[in-house]
């Protein structure tokens, strides 16, 4: 039996979205921590830190509600004051914001600061609050973009957070049902256990190139299953770009080419192998075989059973 937009909004409402009480304890918890890093951004002029910035999936308003061990993560973008040169140094990148950290948190150690592959972590374990620091060093004569280094360092690429920000609530705007069709296809990558294969953010592009080149879906199932669809048959080797970036789409030989919606040259999605474009591609293919027989099927418990093999026990119709 087909889906009804009412029905699985009532699954996302329950099972993936945050209550207004759970939402604002984490949103005063995001607010105390921002405030925290400005005000000792404000009184150590010396850091080289310009200002903190909110991005991710929280800001854009696609998180998913965590479940069992799950924390919360949160994306804070730090702007350092860095000659253009030193944006592919992570070492120094990492120490500016380790330093900040430890003069807005004096009680806690060095250690409790984890710089990572790209972003420094900081984990509140009485909140299960998780928050990635990632530097960003301001382009000159190019208006919000910035240079962020590589994942491990070695070079850096050229992005606009903001304008990120901006292109995905431009989807939602034009499209009531986007952000739901996203929380389903992010249940969907988690449960099958993509989480490292497949970013958030590739998910939020692949909708929206969807819709920008097919139109909005007309129910959150039709805009799910075409998702799936697509992944399955496109064996996501189709390059997708958008017209609104800056320059031009570069060469790429990486098994996906799913580039930034602010900057052509920047591939997302460049850090995904050829077994893990197979496994996110099979994974799909078997998701859309599995929501395209319940579509088919009258009994209500038989189509519950197969979406539950899609996105995990917590459904329910």
């Amino acid at each position: 039996m087909q889906l009804t937009d009412k029905s699985l909004n009532d699954y996302i409402d329950t099972v993936l979205f945050f209550g207004p009480d759970e939402k604002k304890a984490y949103e005063n918890q995001i607010d105390h921590l921002k405030t925290t890093l400005t005000n000792a951004i404000h009184q150590n002029s010396n850091l080289g830190v310009i200002s903190i910035n909110q991005a991710g999936s929280w800001r854009k308003g696609t998180a998913l509600k965590p479940g069992g061990t799950q924390d919360i993560d949160i994306d804070l973008i730090v702007y350092l004051d860095v000659e253009e040169a030193g944006a592919n140094d992570i070492k120094l990148l990492h120490d500016r914001i380790v330093t900040l950290l430890q003069k807005a948190y004096p009680t806690k150690k060095k250690d409790d600061f984890n710089p990572g592959k790209k972003t420094v972590n900081i984990e509140f374990h009485t909140s299960g609050l998780k928050v990635d620091l990632a530097p960003a060093v301001p382009m000159k004569g190019l208006t919000d973009y910035v240079w962020q280094p590589e994942t491990g360092g070695g070079g850096a690429f050229l992005t606009s957070p903001k304008g990120q920000l901006e292109y995905v609530q431009a989807r939602k705007k034009e499209d009531p049902r986007y952000t739901q069709v996203v929380r389903l296809a992010k249940r969907w990558r988690n449960y099958a256990e993509l989480d490292e294969e497949l970013s958030s953010f590739a998910i939020e592009l692949l909708v929206a190139h969807l819709n920008v080149t097919r139109a909005p879906p007309t129910s959150i199932e039709q805009g799910f299953r075409r998702f799936l669809r697509y992944i399955a048959q496109s064996e996501l080797r189709e390059l997708i770009s958008f017209p609104e970036a800056i320059r031009t789409t570069a060469t790429s030989a990486t098994p996906v080419r799913i580039f930034d919606p602010t900057n052509n040259e920047n591939n997302v999605t460049s850090r995904i192998t050829e077994t893990e474009r197979s496994s996110i591609v099979n994974s799909a293919a078997e998701a859309f075989q599995l929501i395209n027989h319940a579509c088919s099927i009258e009994r209500q418990g038989d189509t519950e059973s197969l979406w539950k093999k899609v996105l995990g026990p917590h459904f329910f119709l």
